[in-house]
This record gives structure tokens, C-alpha cells and sequence, in this order.
């Protein structure tokens, strides 16, 4: 499960900050970190806020805002950034954007809304815009990007289709677990994609003659879900078919056979129309009255 502190890392503008240590009254210290995000397009800056597990995270954060001019305004006064493409005649600046008042909290903490309420009025006075990301925030969307399925392929297949499916399933809303969206350099192939295997309720396995002439990652896959199946007594594959046959698939396994397949000559895009109606349906016997 992702973290509000894992959120808060991530970020497609230009950033830079520091770590502050500050203390509370009762003397506890907390390492808070401060980050000055840069919209180069937009011509604007923000602020970023991560404060840890606290009992008043709200003190701490009007603490920073009390002392903003040491804490924040001068220090990044000493990083100028121009921003812009080499050989053109673009150029824009950091010092020229403009802050739009918007401050941007992370924390853990899970607080009532009327908490931060007090803090938020007293901000809007003095024209700025709270917005408080909390443990509940990461969970609910940490919810939404948990990966609905997993997508065992042979990487010979990507191109034309893998790929396109795995983007076209992400533009449905549909979380999936791919590897060129998931690995990152250094990341261990084994510990990943097994994780992968076991973490997601269903597996969409792109049947091809490359995938059956593959004695490595794709068989170990197509053995880790069938043992799972066997384990929890139900079906989790959702087959693929890339320009194989009927005939093709028995060679390969005689069980793939009695399962109903999408042909991919449907088009991308019907067959992620296809797998989103197979993720998203619930057995009558399990809808909630």
C-alpha cells in the first residue's frame, strides 16, 4: 500500500526544497520537509509540505507559515533555474513565476476537517489556499491504483499490441500491472513480478506463439497462476488470443481450451472494453443487498 509520503515524492514539475527540524511546545522534534514546486508552462510555484506522524500537525504547519520568510522564501531565493528547450529562443525563470498561493500538505496523520479548518480560514485571509492530503487521502487512492490485474506477456509482443493494450486499459481508468509501468531500473525481476503474480485478483495472459516458445519468464508465470487458481478454487486467467489457434493453444495447455478467450484481432481497443467488463463483474451471488 502506497503512503502519504510516497505521494508526496511523486511530481512532474521541477522541485527543490529542504528538511527542517522544528519542535513543539512539549519539546518532541519533528523533521518536516519543504518543497517549492515549479511550474515552468504554467508560470507558477507552489508550495509542498510533508509533515510526519504528529498529535498537532496543524501547529507545525502554521509554525512554517509564521516564519516562511526564513524557512522558505530565502533560501530558495538562492536558487535561480531557467527552464527551456536548447536551440530555441525560450527561456523562463524561476524568479519570474508567480506563486499561486496554493500550500499543499502531506501527512499520515488522519485529522477531522474542522482541524485544519481554523488554519485554512486564517490562511485564505492573507490569500492562501490550503490543501491537506492525510492518511486517508493515500488510502482511497491507493485504492484506485491498485493494479486490477496482471499482464503476462512475451516481451517480443509488445509491439504491435502489449503495449497499446496495457496504455489503453490505463486510459479507462483500469490499474494494471505491466512491467514497463511497474519495474524500475535495479528493481529485482523475481521478487517484482511475483509479488505482482500473487497481489493481483486476476491475470491477463496474452496467448501467442512467442509466449508458448517461451520456456522462461511466461511459463513461470502461466504455472504461478495456475497453481493459484488451484489454491483458491477459482478462475483468474483471462486469455488472450494473438494470432494463435485453437490447436495451437492444446499444444501448449489442454485446459487453456475450455477457456473462453479474446481474440486480440478485435482491436485494442475492444478487447480492453472486453477485459474492463470481465474485472468489473460481480457474481449475483455476491452483489450486496
Amino acid at each position: 500500500m502506497a503512503t502519504a509520503h510516497e505521494y508526496f515524492e511523486k511530481s512532474t514539475f521541477l522541485q527543490f526544497g529542504r528538511t527542517v527540524t522544528l519542535s513543539t511546545s512539549d519539546g518532541s522534534l519533528f523533521e518536516v520537509r519543504i518543497e517549492v514546486v515549479q511550474d515552468f508552462d504554467g508560470g507558477s510555484k507552489h508550495l509542498k509540505i510533508y509533515i510526519p506522524k504528529a498529535d498537532n500537525p496543524e501547529a507545525l504547519l502554521s509554525h512554517i507559515l509564521e516564519n516562511a520568510q526564513d524557512l522558505i522564501w530565502r533560501p530558495a531565493s538562492k536558487v535561480i533555474t531557467i527552464a527551456g528547450l536548447a536551440g530555441t529562443n525560450e527561456k523562463v525563470s524561476s524568479v519570474d513565476l508567480r506563486f499561486s498561493g496554493r500550500v499543499l500538505v502531506y501527512t499520515p496523520n488522519i485529522s477531522p476537517p474542522e482541524q485544519w479548518a481554523s488554519l485554512s480560514r486564517a490562511m485564505a485571509s492573507n490569500g492562501l489556499s490550503l490543501l491537506v492530503r492525510d492518511g486517508q487521502y493515500a488510502a482511497i487512492r491507493d485504492k484506485y491504483e491498485t493494479p486490477l490485474a496482471f499482464i503476462s506477456h512475451d516481451s517480443r509482443d509488445k509491439e504491435p499490441f502489449v503495449r497499446e493494450l496495457a496504455n489503453k486499459l490505463a486510459n479507462m481508468l483500469c490499474p494494471v500491472w505491466y512491467d514497463e509501468f511497474k519495474l524500475q531500473p535495479g528493481d529485482s525481476l523475481r521478487e517484482s513480478i511475483e509479488l505482482g503474480l500473487k497481489a493481483c485478483p486476476k491475470c491477463i495472459v496474452v496467448l501467442s506463439k512467442n509466449f508458448f516458445g517461451n520456456p522462461g519468464w511466461t511459463k513461470r508465470e502461466f504455472d504461478t497462476v495456475y497453481t493459484r487458481e488451484i489454491l483458491e478454487g477459482k478462475r483468474l486467467m483471462i486469455p488472450v488470443w494473438l494470432d494463435v489457434e485453437k490447436k495451437d493453444v492444446f499444444d501448449y495447455s489442454p485446459i487453456l481450451v475450455d477457456r473462453l478467450g479474446i481474440p486480440a484481432s478485435l482491436g485494442v481497443e475492444e478487447v480492453a472494453r472486453k477485459i474492463v467488463s470481465v474485472l468489473n463483474y460481480v457474481p449475483p451471488d455476491q452483489h450486496a443487498w
